[in-house]
């Protein structure tokens, strides 16, 4: 694959769903979910990536529960996912939400080549085996999405417009759960396990980070950055390496990482966007290197080495970049909505639009170098 020129798979469907295969370290791919208004026609595309000559190889698989708003790969087993999904009854004019765990048949008879690619997408979506849907206790309830517990493969985190449950995958019963209390009205629109407290669940709240302990019933956060974005907060990233430290993106173009420890004001922003921003992602191995993805119909790749590439005594380490974003992807021509890390390869990316576009990357390699070298 050419650094310097991406790849670009066009879907059928409208898409707003993106997940690296968390748990395949050998091969590059990314799994898209399909956002039609008629449940039949969804999809679940899994793409892979050749690295040496940039061929893309791919399988499609049905999910005829209806439009896919947010999918997740289990880091615990790499052909388990879990999509959230809105389903509309035409009977009753009524939509209802779900978390659902799918299985991936085996992938290894990914087409290899033109001739079987071609094949493969001239036939009919594939199945794949349904484990277990999970419904919210009110019919009415949104689900905002679902996320694979850090270390416990038996456990999922489940955000809902007002609380977070924990949930048993195998019986799809509530462990525990955690809720703001009573007199907040403010919706709950994202959020995502802490990866070095287990039990804690960071979510967003309006303009608000709030974090809860899962092991208990109460209504007090454990922490919280209040007014971490001056309008609607889109989305967090923990810093894989740093306990303390996490990213921020929302519908004031910015990007904050903070150290929620002292969350009065961001110790990095940028608002490098011009529209909202609906994603951020750190890069597992290198954490200088983040990823967003907005409405802009851009994706960007920001270096904030000046507060991650620092030891353990606060001094800056040589081999980083200077702040500031590195480069702007603008293939796509839509609101791009994810913007994810190859579990598999620290250099790829790839980011998604609602226009059914994914755009894989790579990191250009005289920034590479600078890292490496």
């Amino acid at each position: 694959m050419d650094e310097g020129n991406s790849i670009i798979y066009g879907l059928e469907h409208q898409t707003r769903a993106l997940s690296p295969q968390y748990g395949e370290s050998d091969a590059i791919r990314f799994l898209i979910g399909t956002q039609s208004l008629k449940p039949q026609t969804n999809q679940v595309h899994v793409v892979e990536l050749e690295e040496d000559t940039g061929a893309l190889h791919t399988k499609v698989f049905k999910h005829d529960i209806g439009e896919i708003w947010h999918l997740r790969c289990s880091p615990h087993d790499a052909a388990t996912l879990l999509t959230t999904h809105n389903s509309y009854d035409p009977d009753t004019s009524q939509c209802t939400m779900g978390v659902s765990i799918f299985k991936l048949p085996t992938l290894d008879v990914i087409p290899k080549n033109l001739e079987e690619l071609s094949t493969i997408q001239g036939r009919n979506a594939e199945d794949m085996e349904l484990l277990k849907t999970i419904t919210p206790e009110k019919a009415e309830e949104e689900i905002r999405c679902a996320e694979w517990h850090p270390s416990d493969s038996t456990r999922i985190g489940m955000v809902l417009d007002s609380a977070v449950s924990v949930l048993d995958v195998g019986t799809g019963a509530k462990v525990s759960s955690a809720a703001p209390d009573g007199r907040s009205r403010l919706k709950f629109t994202g959020g995502k396990w802490s990866p070095q407290g287990t039990t804690q669940f960071a979510v967003l709240q309006d303009m608000h980070i709030k974090c809860f302990d899962t092991r208990t019933e109460g209504t007090k956060p454990a922490w919280s950055i209040d007014n971490a974005h001056r309008q609607l907060a889109r989305d967090i990233d923990f810093n894989p390496n740093r306990q303390f430290q996490l990213a921020s993106a929302g519908d004031d173009a910015a990007l904050n990482i903070w150290d929620y420890r002292n969350g009065k004001e961001p110790i990095f922003s940028r608002t490098d966007h011009s529209h909202w921003v609906w994603s951020v992602r750190y890069n597992t191995f290198h954490e200088q290197l983040l990823l967003t993805g907005s409405s802009d119909a851009r994706a960007l790749l920001t270096a904030a080495a000046s507060v991650c590439a620092v030891d353990e005594e606060g001094e800056r380490i040589s081999k980083v970049l200077e702040d500031g974003v590195l480069q702007s992807y603008e293939q796509h021509e839509d609101s791009v909505y994810c913007a994810e890390w190859s579990a598999a390869e620290p250099w790829t990316f790839a980011s998604l639009s609602y226009d059914a576009r994914l755009v894989i990357s790579r990191v250009p390699r005289h920034f590479k170098y600078k890292i490496l070298l």
